[in-house]
């Protein structure tokens, strides 16, 4: 581009509109060349003598911002074979790679994606600009923008979308400012507070399949234990006990001053052990709780790829542990009973159903990842032979035990969905659309017999705890969503930008729900995963 002084003129449009440096240079300045994007001038005007107020030059900027985003749309000064609309902006084209789980945007959304319109990188850059800080520009890209992957650029096309997202971008900044000026100590926990939260969890979630591995007795004498100079906990322990402080927070009905800072700083601290703890892994049941803790608490803060890595973690202890092959052939290929299966043996039945279940957590958080954010099976098809547990873990029908039960038979059919549907994928189909079709409908239609056979609206409207809400919570936003990825993979869908009926009101029905639920002052830190 020429070197020479720029021609006094106004910035181009597109500058203007992102706020950003512009050097005027005709045809294209340097920022729309290298993009290729379109860029206009608009003529000076004449200065007024009486001078604009900063509400007619937000308007002003708003205008030409929305101009931008139309003369992008309609491909003004673009050539029409260059970038084919129809398949960018599809919902769910069979061909494109962002329709694949097992693809994910990440840090490619930021890279001169051909699968992505210029329009919507503009606009993504634009956003991710606006964020100070490196850290959470990664975690929006990494945990926010590779989601919308499953509705393509749609997103992007809508001026209310838009405005919502940049909006919280927006308060995002904000907060960032704020931050930065609020150096306050983190809130102290007393300890007979945090003794009060841990008896709360204990009374409230005990359930033998996914029991802690310390006694209670040790994690009520840990607040004294952590005022003692020369006693030094591990950090395993120290994530539990932290994991069952804010489990308790959640389930005290009392108004604790602070209590959003102390959650906050709870998550810090716990965070911050996590270096640590990785260092010192063992294939320890203390270790396998814990990281199934951190895998949860990880994607609660929106932190995917360090929850990823937990969770590769945990399958490799839980598989030492012989998780994987607790129903299988006790013998192994040399015709010998392997030192896993040998020490099955001597374990009671219901030890066996509590490792089942653990298990079945564990392939169910592999589905997560796999269709939410594209990685690849940990727990592939034939790497593991486990069968259904006892619900009850122990054979005794527990009336207080209900709700856990019904939620783990209710998650377990909809992860055997979520299989079906993800190898089907990943195997790629050489039926015809109309077989396609009927085999996804069957897939819907088992989605929504589940929610019908446990009636699960009524019977979340009739829970008494936090703990049974939020499991009815979770089967129904989990249905919501296979449904709404089953029917964007229709074929009937692939030509069209609109989801079936009943497939929006279902997603609006989840987001109704869910703002009810939150509005809550109880519920108000609860996890969004």
């Amino acid at each position: 581009m020429s070197s020479e002084n720029p021609p006094k003129r106004m910035s181009c449009t597109r500058c203007q509109a992102k706020k950003i440096r512009c050097n005027r240079v005709e045809p294209r300045c340097d920022r729309c060349e290298a993009v290729g994007a379109q860029c206009t001038y608009l003529p000076r005007k004449a200065r007024s003598k009486n001078r604009r107020g900063l509400g007619d030059k937000q308007i002003l900027r708003e205008i030409l911002r929305r101009l931008e985003r139309l003369e992008n749309h309609c491909k003004i000064g673009q050539d029409a074979d260059t970038i084919d609309v129809s398949r960018s902006m599809s919902v769910s084209s069979g061909d494109s790679d962002m329709d694949d789980p097992r693809s994910s945007l990440g840090p490619d959304l930021m890279d001169e994606d051909q699968s992505l319109i210029p329009s919507t990188r503009d606009v993504v850059h634009s956003m991710l600009n606006g964020i100070k800080d490196d850290k959470d520009k990664s975690l929006l890209r990494l945990n926010v923008f590779c989601l919308l992957q499953h509705v393509h650029s749609q997103v992007f096309k809508s001026e209310a979308c838009i405005n919502a997202i940049e909006a919280a971008m927006s308060e995002i900044s904000r907060l960032e400012d704020k931050q930065e000026k609020d150096v306050s100590i983190p809130p102290q926990i007393p300890k007979e507070q945090a003794k009060k939260w841990v008896n709360l969890y204990y009374e409230s979630y005990q359930f033998e399949g996914f029991r802690i591995p310390l006694e209670k007795s040790f994690l009520l004498s840990v607040p004294d234990l952590l005022e003692i100079r020369h006693v030094s906990l591990d950090a395993t322990s120290r994530l539990i006990y932290y994991s069952v402080l804010l489990q308790g927070i959640m389930m005290d009905p009392d108004d604790t001053v602070q209590k959003g800072g102390i959650v906050r700083s709870l998550y810090r601290t716990t965070i911050d052990l996590v270096d640590s703890w990785l260092d010192q892994l063992k294939n320890t049941p203390e270790d396998v709780f814990a990281a199934f803790l951190m895998i949860s608490m990880t994607l609660e803060g929106c932190d995917s790829e360090l929850s990823w890595k937990i969770f590769g973690h945990a399958c490799s202890i839980a598989k030492a542990l012989g998780y994987f092959s607790l129903d299988g052939d006790p013998k192994g290929p040399d015709g010998h009973i392997c030192p896993a299966q040998e020490s099955f043996q001597h374990r009671s039945e219901v030890e066996r159903n509590r490792m089942r279940f653990e298990f079945w957590h564990l392939l169910r958080t592999d589905c997560l990842f796999r269709l939410l954010f594209g990685k690849p099976a940990l727990l592939p098809e034939g790497s593991w032979a486990v069968n259904l547990p006892d619900p009850s873990i122990t054979g005794v029908d527990d009336a207080s035990t209900h709700f856990i039960q019904i939620h783990f038979l209710a998650s377990m059919r909809l992860t055997l969905v979520v299989l079906k549907y993800l190898d089907w994928v990943n195997a790629g189909s050489d039926q015809n659309a109309s077989t396609n079709d009927s085999w996804l409908d069957d897939l819907i239609a088992e989605v929504e017999a589940i929610l019908s056979d446990w009636n699960v609206e009524e019977l979340m409207s009739n829970t008494k705890n936090l703990i049974d809400t939020w499991f009815f919570a979770d089967i129904m936003f989990t249905s919501y969503r296979i449904i709404i990825v089953l029917s964007q993979a229709k074929k009937c869908n692939r030509d069209s930008y609109h989801l079936p009926r009943h497939t929006v009101d279902l997603a609006r029905k989840s987001l109704r729900v869910f703002q009810s639920h939150m509005g809550s002052t109880v519920r108000s830190f609860w996890g969004i995963r």
